[in-house]
């Protein structure tokens, strides 16, 4: 009975030290696998965001293109009309509607600042369709109050 026992004990053991290392090593694979991508999830309240699947970028496009934006910034930042403020700096607004606000007569965050949502968006209209929630949700408007403040 104590050999039994003895072996049952020993069998056990082996299994679960071989369950780890396995374990281990899988890991360790899908680690170097993420290494090379990265995943993308959305971020949209109050919407489904577990039926939309995530997106997997491979990691060295990314990089590349990180490097082209660093250097294409520094140049456009410069390439700004005379005066007019620089509206990427708002979460929620990239380079098309950074653009679109320019091209709507918004040229500073303080011009941006005395605009509601509504009036905002019917000013965009002829150069970007965005919506009057969209800038209520990424709150363009109290960013521009902040930014014409500094």
């Amino acid at each position: 009975m104590y050999k039994a026992v003895r072996n049952a004990t020993i069998l056990g053991l082996g299994l679960s030290a071989s369950a780890l290392i396995g374990w281990l090593f899988l890991r360790e694979s899908k680690r170097k696998q993420d290494a090379q991508t990265i995943t993308i999830k959305s971020q949209i309240g109050g919407g489904q965001a577990e039926d939309m699947p995530p997106i997997v970028l491979p990691r060295e496009a990314l990089d590349a293109s990180a490097s082209e934006l660093d250097e294409a910034g520094e140049s456009e930042a410069e390439s700004l009309p005379g005066g007019a403020d620089d509206f990427t700096l708002i979460r929620g607004v990239g380079p098309r509607f950074a653009q679109a606000l320019r091209d709507g007569g918004i040229a500073s965050f303080a011009a941006l600042a005395r605009e509601t949502p509504e009036s905002l968006a019917e000013r965009m209209a002829p150069h970007a369709n965005v919506r009057a929630q969209r800038i209520r949700d990424f709150d363009w408007i109290g960013q521009a109050r902040a930014h014409a403040k500094t």
